[in-house]
């Protein structure tokens, strides 16, 4: 009976690529909780646990693995400009979780098992690119633009003449934002500018009329 009852357990390779669908999605939701469609994302990845409650029921954990991953697969077509194709890695992990129990198709499971393997690489790949690249990476980088508080009048009349004064201290761009915080003028300047010309160019700065604080700028927020 002992045997019997390991032979109709979930294969660990199966619960492996499943609990690696659950991974892929949980990256996906927290990519997307900056964004206004993180709800959507969060829905859409709550159907990716399922088959992680089905372990004792194999032929339960199968048709769930096959539906759930069929459905991201169908779901990501539909929403793909809500970036619901993020969700195509843990629908392909699912759907290879239904096949890849060695124990009944030694090939097929081989197969489903590397793929799996190459798809939760490319998954964990793709995920530390971007945390590099929009986190990590901005939070080490030196800030290179000043953000000066202004009134919503200096930003209705126009920046063209702080524009061409800026300029010839050393800015590469100016910018006018305005938000429900306030009104701001970013100026942009190159990354080696010397701390002596930094120094000119925030005290033009303040000449303007209207400039009130003057702040180093994150990059994660300015660019």
């Amino acid at each position: 009976m002992a045997t019997q009852d390991r032979r109709t357990d979930i294969h660990r390779v199966q619960r492996a690529l499943a609990a690696g669908a659950a991974v892929a999605a949980l990256l996906v939701v927290a990519w997307s909780l900056p964004t206004y469609f993180a709800p959507l994302h969060v829905l859409t990845a709550v159907p990716v646990a399922v088959p992680l409650f089905l372990l004792r029921r194999p032929a339960a954990f199968t048709r769930a693995c096959v539906l759930v991953g069929s459905a991201l697969l169908a779901w990501g077509v539909l929403g793909v400009f809500w970036g619901l194709f993020l969700f195509w890695p843990a629908g392909i992990l699912l759907l290879l979780a239904a096949w890849a129990d060695p124990r009944r198709r030694p090939l097929t499971a081989r197969i489903a098992g590397g793929t799996g393997v190459l798809v939760m690489a490319g998954v964990l790949a793709a995920s530390a690119v971007h945390t590099w690249h929009f986190h990590i990476g901005p939070a080490l980088a030196e800030p290179h633009t000043f953000r000066a508080e202004t009134d919503p009048g200096r930003l209705r009349d126009g920046i063209g003449d702080a524009e061409d004064r800026l300029r010839d201290a050393g800015a590469t761009s100016v910018t006018g934002v305005g938000s429900d915080d306030g009104s701001y003028l970013e100026v942009r300047f190159p990354d080696d500018l010397p701390e002596e010309r930094r120094a000119r160019l925030k005290a033009e700065i303040a000449r303007i009329p209207g400039i009130g604080r003057i702040d180093l700028c994150p990059v994660s927020e300015c660019g």
